[in-house]
């Protein structure tokens, strides 16, 4: 006698078959981060082949634009073509930026890099809304960031006591303390947030901008650039002691730093 499956289980087994290959198939196909006609049309058919409806090949729409998104920015570079393509991705398969876990921030840094490592410095538009200082005729703001302003101090850590003493028992509650006691302290330089506010980079000059304090300075009179474990650190011609800068990341505020004065030591 041939046992046969309930219609229903026979559809279920059939619907698991279909997710599979049709997960298989689009990992395939945006393996290039793009989606061609021709296997757009292939993933309606299968769709059809197996029952899949919408809601169904949703999630795997999903996965795979966000997997596509992960794949572009490996290289912590976005292209114009690999923007246009996450974009074209989004809208065909209508879902949001939410939907994928899109980073706004890694995708700002991603494509600023990529346009430095063409030549093209990022702008920012409505500068005024981003840094309030005055700017200049011709001055463009290329990046802004919020900064803490770090500062070096001495701080006491602890007091020592020491020398020998002794006490004497003189009568019954009475108890006299003879010998010496020597008092010395240790102290250790710290560095600890001074100020905090918006370190910004335009084509003319660096500066930060706090509730406190504030300063800006053109390239010019830049002495160096140095990123240490507690910061960046940067001197001023004429001034001992650097500013030091504490950043969520650094990397793209000092490819721009670079990338301009790089360019002026060529004029």
């Amino acid at each position: 006698m041939k046992f046969q499956l309930p219609g229903f289980v026979d559809r279920y087994f059939k619907k698991q078959e279909g997710l599979k290959k049709y997960q298989e198939s689009i990992s395939s196909f945006l393996a290039d981060s793009e989606l061609s006609v021709e296997e757009n049309e292939k993933l309606v058919e299968m769709q059809k082949e197996f029952g899949l409806s919408a809601e169904d090949v949703k999630g795997i729409h999903k996965t795979s634009v966000a997997s596509v998104f992960a794949n572009i920015g490996s290289d912590k570079r976005i292209t114009d073509e690999e923007k246009a393509s996450l974009e074209k991705l989004l809208t065909h398969f209508s879902i949001s930026k939410e939907d994928i876990a899109f980073n706004q921030d890694s995708f700002n840094k991603y494509y600023a890099l990529a346009l430095i490592d063409k030549g093209v410095l990022p702008t920012i538009s409505n500068p005024e809304s981003q840094v309030n200082i005055v700017f200049k005729p011709d001055e463009i703001l290329h990046w802004g960031m919020v900064a803490n302003l770090m500062k070096r101090k001495k701080v006491t850590t602890k007091v020592n006591y020491g020398g020998l003493t002794a006490s004497v028992k003189i009568m019954k509650g009475v108890r006299y303390r003879v010998g010496s006691m020597n008092i010395g302290s240790e102290s250790k330089e710290i560095i600890d947030r001074e100020d905090s506010g918006i370190f910004y980079v335009t084509n003319q000059r660096l500066g930060y901008l706090g509730y406190r304090k504030q300063f800006s300075f053109p390239f010019k009179k830049i002495g160096s650039l140095e990123l240490r474990q507690d910061g960046l650190h940067i001197f001023k011609d004429g001034k001992e002691a650097p500013y030091i800068l504490e950043l969520s990341d650094y990397e793209l505020a000092l490819a721009i730093i670079s990338f301009i004065l790089n360019k002026s030591e060529e004029n």
